[in-house]
């Protein structure tokens, strides 16, 4: 008999490949804003940099965001698997909070600039779903944290009660 091996995420990506997506596309755009030219010259990103963002600000603030969300996810499955800390998810949950608004505020820009040139933007419903879906995943992270504190709560009963 043939035995079949299947690749499997590992624990820090199981339920979260979501999050990891948006890590690495925040990391993506901070490089694509990094590069050469005026990115958010075109019409329907203009909005953005009409309300002072640059894009060397927005790059760095899509890097560390991307950073920082890859490392809490990673961290979230390697460092605190073993100790069941919630410290990693509650990190997770603020990422997908600050995610969250800065799709959100795309979507506003997008949203703005459609509604003064009569014609709406595909990125619309695309940055809006993103913003609805990173609230989705701050829900879930931060369960995550609770049913990680109650887990923690309920191992430090038993050894106290085994005194």
């Amino acid at each position: 008999m043939t035995r079949v091996y299947y690749a499997a995420p590992g624990p820090y990506s199981v339920h979260r490949q979501f999050e990891w997506a948006m890590a690495v596309m925040m990391v993506l755009i901070s490089i694509t804003l990094a590069l050469p030219g005026d990115t958010l010259e075109r019409a329907a990103l203009r909005g953005l940099s009409d309300v002072g963002f640059t894009e060397s600000n927005m790059a760095a603030i899509f890097g560390a965001i991307g950073a920082l969300r890859g490392f809490a996810l990673w961290a979230n499955g390697n460092i605190n698997h073993g100790r069941i800390t919630p410290q990693g998810a509650m990190i997770r949950a603020w990422c997908c909070v600050v995610g969250a608004v800065i799709w959100g505020q795309m979507t506003l820009a997008l949203f703005r600039d459609a509604f003064y040139a009569n014609a709406p933007s595909l990125g619309i419903p695309l940055f809006g779903t993103l913003t609805m879906f990173e609230l989705l995943s701050a829900y879930r992270a931060r369960h995550d944290a609770v049913q990680r504190r109650s887990h923690l709560g309920r191992h430090l009963d038993a050894l106290a009660n085994r005194s």
